[in-house]
């Protein structure tokens, strides 16, 4: 694990530096011949009765410390498992079927260039990932416009590129999954995360119950902004102009520690050894991978990558990432290793209710300032919609392309750009316009390699908009349910999780109650600006 951080770490601070893609590149082919090595184990122990397994257990008492990652590595998996040759045999071809995620961010992040472009001062900048989150957000139309085309044009020159590569992936997964005896890829992957297809069903469909008030928010931005037609590059103006909120890094780190006071002593003491030890990469550099994201190193602590900004964007990727890094701190601290590793779709969950506190928190900092307040409230709303909202449509997006696979048709560029362009205006609703029919954003979404992980950004936000709202209002036991979640890692089903933190996945209802707390600062919003 610590070699093979390492080493995606240093690549992913230069992925220009040939140095760091061929540690990375060693520690892929490590890691395949470990799993080779290894893959017996699957073969061998799911091929156990239940009887058998029993005795071992009763017979050998430290492996009761192992139930629940025998159970679940290996037991459950009895019908879906190969012969013991043909386990190895796809054990050896990992780095085969990781190629494609390894060309897409070598070309996305590496090779790709947006060009230079000219900021409001009039001076000469490379358009970078920090900078397109400054300008999208800038009261110059006319710089919005630039750069969305400026983005437009090396995706689009790009895109059969990325559509082969895109395809190559997908068409691994389902490969894979197809060889482990599952009906389809989706089947597949969510049954690793313990995850039924009906939770991922029901949020698509509740989406598509509530997208009323999205598009009631756009034909607001609309109205105020005054835009006839409204472009898509439009969404993101600040709506009574740009307030300018600027923060350090510094900065921002002191306003997340008042922010997340309510969390507890012991939270802020996690932050601040976080904040003060080695654990953030947060310049902007040349060849660095975009975005960000933390990492944990079980026994070491959490790393975080950020492209610092000193903007609201980049406050609020502080306090994500951190929630991430705290989850990671207070497991590792609780669970054994084999209990360590919270599952995925529980991952998002303790990131975005920091992004919730830092919202109610500078919402209350800025009640009595009408302008930051409706830039603020713009944020809330425009998060929300672009984690729950938009990654269903990517969670819908990556469904249907994976359908045309399984189905083996050609997914081509001018497929997945017209699908793209489709969902989009079926979203956003009549107030938003697209300069095109179709759309070659897709291209640049890194998480369409992840293998159906998308949809679990707009389960967790929705989550966690109830858990923050709870914990701000200080509901009796709220933060306490939350601190049990916090700890537990990957100890129980993710759904039996979750509901240790007072949630119940399998019902609809907690995206209902998310949808409604939309609603309300939609409201919120339209009495700021007198609409």
């Amino acid at each position: 694990m610590r070699i093979y951080f390492y080493a995606n770490a240093r690549n992913d601070s230069d992925t220009t530096d040939p140095v760091g893609t061929k540690l990375a590149g060693q520690a892929q082919s490590l890691y395949a011949q470990t799993q080779t090595a290894r893959s017996f184990l699957t073969t061998e122990i799911t091929a156990l009765s239940k009887e058998k397994f029993d005795q071992y257990l009763k017979d050998e008492p430290r492996l009761k410390d192992y139930r629940r990652y025998l159970e679940l590595n290996f037991l459950r998996n009895q019908g879906y498992v190969l012969p013991l040759a043909e386990e190895k045999l796809l054990a050896q071809s990992s780095k085969v079927f990781e190629g494609a995620e390894n060309i897409f961010s070598m070309l996305n992040d590496g090779d790709m260039k947006y060009g230079d472009i000219e900021d409001e001062n009039g001076e000469t900048v490379e358009l970078t990932d920090a900078k397109i989150s400054e300008f999208m957000q800038s009261t110059n139309r006319d710089l919005r416009k630039r750069t969305s085309h400026l983005i437009k044009k090396a995706y689009d020159g790009l895109q059969h590129t990325f559509a082969t590569t895109l395809s190559t992936h997908m068409e691994g997964t389902v490969l894979k999954n197809r060889a482990h005896h599952f009906a389809t890829a989706r089947e597949g992957e969510l049954f690793d995360n313990e995850i039924p297809e009906s939770v991922y069903d029901t949020l698509v469909a509740t989406v598509y119950d509530h997208l009323q008030g999205e598009h009631d928010y756009m034909q607001l931005r609309q109205d105020v902004l005054g835009l006839k037609p409204m472009y898509n590059y439009d969404r993101s103006a600040p709506l009574l102009g740009d307030p300018k909120l600027k923060f350090t890094f510094d900065e921002s780190k002191a306003i997340v520690l008042d922010a997340l006071k309510v969390l507890g002593d012991d939270y802020l003491d996690g932050l601040r050894a976080e904040f003060s030890g080695s654990w953030i990469d947060a310049a902007e550099n040349v060849g660095k991978r975009s975005g960000g994201y933390e990492s944990e190193v079980y026994d070491v602590h959490p790393y975080i990558l950020l492209n610092w900004s000193d903007n609201y964007y980049g406050l609020t990727t502080l306090a994500h990432e951190s929630g991430h890094a705290m989850q990671s701190y207070f497991t590792d601290a609780t669970q054994s290793l084999q209990d360590a590793d919270y599952p995925i779709f529980t991952a998002e969950i303790a990131s975005t209710t920091n992004e919730n506190l830092l919202m109610d928190y500078m919402l209350d900092k800025y009640a009595d300032n009408k302008e930051v307040k409706a830039y603020l409230l713009q944020q809330s709303i425009q998060t929300f919609i672009g984690t729950v909202n938009l990654q269903t449509l990517f969670a819908e997006f990556e469904h249907q392309a994976y359908e045309k696979v399984e189905s083996d048709e050609a997914l081509t560029s001018d497929y997945l750009s017209t699908m793209y362009a489709k969902l989009g205006e079926q979203y956003n609703g009549p107030a938003v316009t697209f300069e095109d029919e179709k759309n070659t954003g897709w291209a640049g979404v890194p998480h369409f390699y992840y293998n159906y992980y998308v949809y679990q950004y707009a389960t967790s936000m929705a989550i966690s908009t109830t858990i923050a709202d709870r914990i701000y209002r200080k509901m009796p036991g709220a933060l306490d349910q939350y601190k049990t979640f916090l700890k537990a890692g990957g100890s129980q089903a993710p759904i039996e999780l979750i509901k240790q933190a007072g949630v119940d996945v399998t019902s609809r209802q907690y995206l209902d109650d998310a949808f409604a707390v939309l609603d309300k600062r939609i409201a919120e919003l339209k009495e700021v600006l007198g609409k």
